[in-house]
């Protein structure tokens, strides 16, 4: 039901203001194998400004690496990069440089001729508060340095450049930046848009992300409620 159809109920109720619960959307469990999959979506470009949709549903992304439990979005523009990737095993994967945890997304921007940010976007599905926290790290123990990007539309939210420490085999995540904004006011239709630029060569640039997305209790206009079918 709409929000117009919670406040009416909430009224007959005898309740002056509607009382709705939080929602939470993640990135990770929220990674499918359809693009878009629901708010999600998975693609490259100039974060903020340009966004192409990944076409290449990869099972087997790990194939040129020799391993076995990488699924990824890619363009395939070089070795499968750019890419959204994620590990399927419930364990750390470890091949060439990279140390891929079960806990996050792994982002690689595009090759250093044909250059592009590795984005990850959410829709806001409804008019109102949220509050939105997540961070990157390296996953490479040889890293390039990579800037991990946070748009709201075409507004710059955060930007946070890595460059180390490096990240260790078998099962140590490199350094990690943290982001968090604790009330964003968003229209229904808004792009949040998560990102991994390259900060120069593309090489060693695999990074781990993740990014949870809450609807407060009770955050007005009350966007669960708003969203709702019916």
């Amino acid at each position: 039901m709409n929000f117009l159809k919670c406040f009416l109920v909430f009224v007959l109720l005898g309740i002056a203001t509607p009382t709705c619960p939080g929602q939470t959307w993640d990135a990770l469990t929220g990674f499918g194998t359809s693009n878009p999959n629901g708010v999600w979506s998975y693609g490259w470009g100039v974060t903020g400004t340009s966004f192409t949709l990944y076409t290449t549903d990869n099972n087997d992304c790990g194939d040129y690496g020799g391993v076995q439990g990488l699924v990824c979005w890619s363009a395939e523009l070089y070795e499968n990069t750019p890419l959204v990737a994620f590990n399927t095993t419930g364990s750390y994967l470890n091949w060439w440089t990279v140390v891929d945890p079960p806990d996050v997304l792994i982002l690689h921007p595009a090759p250093d001729w044909d250059p592009g940010d590795s984005i990850v976007q959410w829709t806001a599905p409804a008019d109102g508060t949220y509050r939105i926290s997540g961070f990157f790290e390296i996953l490479d123990t040889n890293p390039t340095g990579i800037t991990g990007l946070v748009y709201r539309n075409s507004t710059l939210l955060y930007s946070g450049t890595l460059t180390g420490p490096p990240a260790q085999h078998p099962d140590h995540a490199g350094g990690r930046e943290d982001f968090y904004f604790p009330q964003l006011s968003l229209n229904a239709g808004d792009v949040i848009s998560f990102s991994v630029n390259s900060d120069g060569t593309f090489y060693y640039d695999s990074t781990g992300f993740n990014a949870v997305i809450v609807t407060p209790p009770n955050a007005p206009p009350c966007a669960v409620c708003a969203q709702s079918g019916g």
